[in-house]
Formats: structure tokens, C-alpha cells, sequence
């Protein structure tokens, strides 16, 4: 059976911009690690991992989340909304048909990461939670997911460490956080098979601090969506 994705009208649109303060509550990372253990609406992070997907909209309840630019990469920090069951969609930047939904349930106090992963014409919303409890005194934590859509299991490292970090990680799925050192410039390596196939060098790492490296793009391609490692700070 045929399904088509519903649009979301132009008057629905402006509404949100008028109203969307009752819905969305925009914080900056450090702000929303505060609050962290008492904070009653849910906490979503977006970020565009789509390679060759062109800029974006996130849609949550019919309402546009994102006032700035969501390109390739880009990370647009949490946002804050109601819990319950809540309608996700994402729409090319400006249009009113979305390209794909999930309906996601979302628990007070909780805090994830919705990724645009795969690539068109089916690009889709990957949910992850997000566990910001504070590290431990003078370390770091670190997780990892492979977001590649062409990419094998992979493993992530640290040049000059015999043992991978953590291993075996197949697309769409992220590892635990895990305790890091922090360090002024950590090379940070993609393994497949003890093969380096990425590396993200001089990467500082700060101590109290919470950080998702994810593996991009396409190892088919040799253009800015090719195949590498990014970087982002949760908390």
C-alpha cells in the first residue's frame, strides 16, 4: 500500500513562530546541564547527519524547531519540550512536505539526540538518549556512532593506543558513554579491521565534559560528504 507523508500548511508555520515559546523552550548546552536533575520537559538535540541532503527543517508537532540554518553536520544544541508523544518530521529548508516523521515518546528529565541519517530519498530520524549525569572528578565521556550509511562495523581509537576505545559499532548504532582523560590533542582514529580509515586530529577534550564523535558520510564519495569522523559537545 501506497503511504504519502502529509504536509504541514503555511498558516501552521506561522502560528509556530508566534506561539512556539509554549512548545520549545531553546537552551544553550551549559544551561541545560544545570538543570539537568530536576528539569520537567524533555531535552532534544538535533543534528544533520544526511550526506547530500542540502539544508533542512526539523519539525516537532507540526512546529518548526530550528530558527538558524540546518546544513550537513550541524549540530542546533537541545531544546526543551513537553513530554508525551510527540510527531518529529524533517522538511527540505522552507518547503511544507516532509520527507520523513517518527513519532517519537519523549520522558520528562530526559535529554536525547535526533540525527537525520541516511540519504535521499529516504533520509529518516534516528533517536538516541543522551545520559549527561556528570563525569567523574577530572575525566571526560566520550560515545560513539556510526552514521555511515555505506560504512562497515567500525571501531574507534587513539593513535598511539593499542586498544580500540570502543568496537564493533554497526551503522546506526551508538556505543554507552564511556570515561576519558582529557587531553589538549587527542588524535582520534575510525578502525575497520586494525585499519585506520579516519582520523580527527588535535580534538581537546575537556574534563567534566560529555562529547558524541560520530562517524559521516559516504566512503563511495570523495566530495564534502565523503567518509570521516565528527565531533560534538553535548554538555
Amino acid at each position: 500500500m501506497k503511504t504519502t507523508l502529509k504536509n504541514f500548511s503555511k498558516t501552521t508555520k506561522i502560528i509556530c513562530a508566534l506561539f512556539a515559546i509554549t512548545l520549545f523552550l531553546s537552551a544553550c548546552k551549559k544551561d541545560w546541564g544545570d538543570y539537568s536533575d530536576s528539569v520537567t520537559v524533555a531535552g532534544i538535540g538535533f543534528v544533520h547527519a544526511s550526506p547530500g541532503t542540502g539544508a533542512l527543517d526539523f519539525i516537532v508537532d507540526n512546529q518548526k524547531a530550528n530558527s538558524k540554518d540546518f546544513t550537513y553536520t550541524k549540530d542546533l544544541g537541545y531544546f526543551g519540550a513537553y513530554p508525551g508523544n510527540r510527531l518529529f518530521g524533517v522538511t527540505k529548508k522552507d518547503s511544507t512536505r516532509y520527507l520523513t516523521t517518527a513519532n517519537v515518546a519523549l520522558q520528562s528529565g530526559i535529554f536525547y539526540s535526533a540525527f537525520v541519517v541516511d540519504v535521499l530519498p529516504a533520509p529518516k530520524i534516528l533517536i538516541v538518549q543522551d545520559d549527561l549525569t556528570a563525569p567523574a572528578t577530572g575525566k571526560a565521556k566520550i560515545r560513539f556512532i556510526n552514521l555511515s550509511p555505506d560504512a562497515p562495523a567500525l571501531d574507534l581509537a587513539v593513535e598511539g593506543t593499542a586498544t580500540a576505545l570502543i568496537t564493533a559499532k554497526a551503522y546506526k548504532e551508538a556505543s554507552p558513554f564511556i570515561s576519558i582523560d582529557p587531553s589538549a590533542g587527542y588524535t582520534f582514529q575510525i578502525k575497520e579491521s586494525n585499519n585506520v580509515t579516519a582520523t580527527l586530529p588535535s580534538t581537546k577534550i575537556e574534563a567534566g565534559k560529555i562529547y558524541t564523535l560520530w562517524a559521516k558520510g559516504l566512503k563511495s564519495k570523495t566530495d564534502s560528504t565523503k567518509f570521516g569522523l565528527s565531533i560534538l559537545t553535548n554538555k
